[in-house]
């Protein structure tokens, strides 16, 4: 029996396409010295700030464990404060905070660049067929 999911499953086909995704953008977000998540994490409070650890979560993708994971690291390098509201957690920016955006943006825009440049015209397609299928499966 020869199975096919090397090429038509979702789920093993995503995946793969992430854990390579991953190792290059890994490579473009170095100069921020954390993960790409982080960066993210970052430049969606610089969008909006605050932000409760839900909103984040649900923005992202990311379980609230992770992205409460997240930012405590982040707070820990003094860049973002988490406080109590009620029973929210919230999550704002420091002033501490810019150099990284700033090396977190530039980072972006390169791996940006990168990806147009490898994935041509297919990139704005495969995105949004990503983002919708997202959406589908989470319903």
């Amino acid at each position: 029996m020869s199975h096919h999911f090397y090429e038509t499953c979702a789920y093993f086909t995503a995946a793969r396409y992430m854990r390579t995704a991953e190792a290059v953008a890994d490579k473009f977000f170095k100069p921020t010295g954390m993960k790409p998540a982080y960066a993210y994490l970052m430049m969606a409070l610089e969008d909006q700030h605050p932000q409760t650890i839900n909103n984040l979560a649900a923005k992202l993708g990311y379980e609230r464990s992770s992205i409460y994971r997240m930012a405590q690291k982040l707070e820990r390098n003094g860049y973002i404060k988490m406080y109590l509201e009620g029973k929210s957690a919230n999550v704002d920016l420091l002033p501490a905070s810019a150099p990284f955006l700033k090396t977190a943006n530039q980072c972006l825009e390169e791996w940006g660049t990168f990806t147009t440049d490898r994935l041509g015209p297919d990139k704005p397609t495969m995105t949004n067929l990503l983002t919708t299928n997202d959406e589908k499966l989470r319903r």
